[in-house]
């Protein structure tokens, strides 16, 4: 019991400083939201791109999971990954740990690039309204 929740915990460490990189490498201004549970959402759909509104998405009961498969395989497309990868979340055990895996290994990646990146553009977004 113990070892599972070290082991989840380990898991929310590793991803949060994967996503907190992947955002820095996206120019994303409020990053340190990848912190907080709910809030870590933001600063990936900045990070593709689209509206903080875009959450309010994940409440229509089918919808929610159309939409975190599109904008989950759109952010490993932002950095040059194949949105195949997302096929491991469908382990029972080994799959979370796998895409963690991989998250981290393409921030940590010298070869990352952000392909979204638009002239004059930046994905930090501060128009956006709480």
């Amino acid at each position: 019991m113990f070892v599972g929740r070290l082991l989840i915990i380990a898991l929310y460490v590793v991803s949060a400083l994967a996503h907190y990189q992947l955002c820095k490498r996206a120019g994303v201004k409020h990053r340190w939201m990848v912190w907080v549970p709910i809030l870590y959402i933001f600063p990936i759909l900045w990070t593709i791109q689209k509206s903080g509104w875009n959450v309010l998405f994940l409440l229509i009961p089918v919808a929610n999971i159309v939409f975190a498969i599109i904008w989950h395989v759109k952010y490993l497309h932002a950095f040059g990954r194949s949105g195949h990868w997302l096929w491991f979340i469908l382990l029972p055990v080994l799959g979370p740990i796998i895409m963690v895996i991989v998250l981290a290994q393409t921030a940590y990646s010298r070869k990352t690039i952000y392909h979204l990146r638009q002239p004059g553009v930046t994905p930090d977004f501060d128009s956006f309204k709480w």
